[in-house]
């Protein structure tokens, strides 16, 4: 796998993060995990570090309308981004504010994309509270 995905792959990744950021600040879980994750059909797998893996649509929805409730907005920082073929990897920071105020709380993570038939999204997904170095 090359050492940097082409810039054409990292703008579809950086215009779904900033879908992922939208839909975090409207609350709405559902369309989150609808507009970022691949579809049912694909078993997304997401692992929040801190249990066991979450597979499928309902179970990361619910996921992250845990976080909703405690974070009113995510910013999404993208690190390193590689691609090859219909797969790419990203390495990079997520930053949630707290509702009612505090300081950010940084988060790392690693997202497997792969290519669907209407564009890039995230086949599996693992983060953790904590910085990425």
């Amino acid at each position: 796998m090359p050492n940097t995905a082409p810039d054409a792959i990292k703008q579809i990744i950086k215009d779904r993060s900033d879908l992922f950021e939208a839909n975090f600040a409207a609350g709405d879980a559902a369309a989150l995990v609808r507009d970022y994750y691949v579809s049912d059909e694909l078993d997304p797998v997401v692992s929040a570090g801190d249990g066991p893996a979450l597979v499928g649509h309902e179970s990361i929805t619910e996921l992250f309308e845990g976080f909703m409730g405690a974070f009113e907005k995510a910013r999404q920082v993208p690190r390193f981004i590689r691609a090859d073929g219909d797969l790419a990897y990203e390495i990079s920071n997520s930053y949630l504010t707290p509702k009612g105020g505090g300081d950010e709380v940084e988060y790392r993570y690693v997202a497997t994309w792969r290519r669907c038939e209407d564009s890039w999204r995230v086949d599996s997904d693992f983060f953790a509270p904590g910085p990425l170095v």
